[in-house]
C-alpha cells in the first residue's frame, strides 16, 4: 500500500484558493453560492491572504440577484495596510440574535416577551405557553430556534412548518437564513416558525 503524503490544513487552504481564485471562475460559481456560502469562502480567501479574491467572489455575489439577499458590498476602509479585514467594532453585524428575539416577540403579540442571553449571543422568547423558545446560532451556523415540548401547551404533534423552516432535534431552525437578510425578515420568519410550532 502506497503512504498518502502528509498535507498540513494551512497547505490545503493554500491550494484550494490558488485553483479558486481566478475571475473566471468567480463569475461563474458565485452568482449560484447562497449568502452564507459566500461568507464562508470570503473568510477563507482573507485568512489565507488573497483579499482581492473574496471582495472579487463577493462582488460577483451580489451581481446575480437570485440568491443575494441584499448583501452589503466590501468596504475598504474596513481592511487594513496588510488587508486584513478589520471592521470597526459594531459595524459588522448590525443586530444580534437577541435582538431578533426580541422582534419576534413583538410580532408575536400581547403576552409574549423577550429576554437577552450573555452577550447578546442568545435570546429566550416566552408567551401563554410553558414552552419557552431560545434563538442560538447551531454547530451548523443556522439561526434555530429551541425549544422542549411539554404535554401542558397541547401544541399540535406534527406541526405544518412554513417554508424555509426545518425541524431537527432540538427545534427547529431557519433555513440558509442570515444577518444580510434584515432584522425585519428574520423576526417575521421565526414568528411564522414559533405560530406553526404552538398552532396558533
Amino acid at each position: 500500500m502506497t503512504a498518502q503524503p502528509t498535507v498540513t490544513l494551512a497547505a490545503a487552504a493554500h491550494e484550494f484558493t490558488a485553483k479558486w481564485r481566478s475571475a473566471a471562475t468567480s463569475a461563474e460559481t458565485a452568482p449560484a453560492l447562497s449568502c452564507p456560502e459566500i461568507d464562508a469562502l470570503a473568510r477563507l480567501f482573507r485568512v489565507v491572504g488573497v483579499p482581492d479574491a473574496a471582495d472579487e467572489w463577493t462582488s460577483e455575489h451580489i451581481a446575480s440577484e437570485a440568491e443575494c439577499q441584499g448583501h452589503p458590498a466590501p468596504d475598504p476602509a474596513q481592511y487594513d495596510t496588510q488587508g486584513n479585514y478589520t471592521p470597526a467594532p459594531g459595524t459588522e453585524y448590525a443586530f444580534s440574535i437577541s435582538d431578533i428575539a426580541r422582534a419576534t416577540a413583538q410580532l408575536l403579540g400581547n403576552g409574549w416577551t423577550a429576554e437577552s442571553g450573555s452577550w447578546g449571543i442568545t435570546g429566550v422568547v416566552a408567551g401563554p405557553y410553558s414552552t419557552e423558545f431560545t434563538f442560538r446560532i447551531d454547530y451548523q451556523d443556522d439561526l434555530a430556534i429551541e425549544y422542549r415540548y411539554t404535554t401542558d401547551d397541547d401544541f399540535p404533534k406534527k406541526p405544518k412548518l412554513p417554508d424555509g423552516v426545518l425541524r431537527y432535534d432540538a427545534g427547529v431552525y431557519l433555513e440558509e437564513a442570515c444577518s444580510a437578510e434584515g432584522l425585519d425578515a428574520l423576526a417575521e420568519r421565526s414568528a411564522a416558525a414559533i405560530r406553526a410550532v404552538t398552532g396558533r
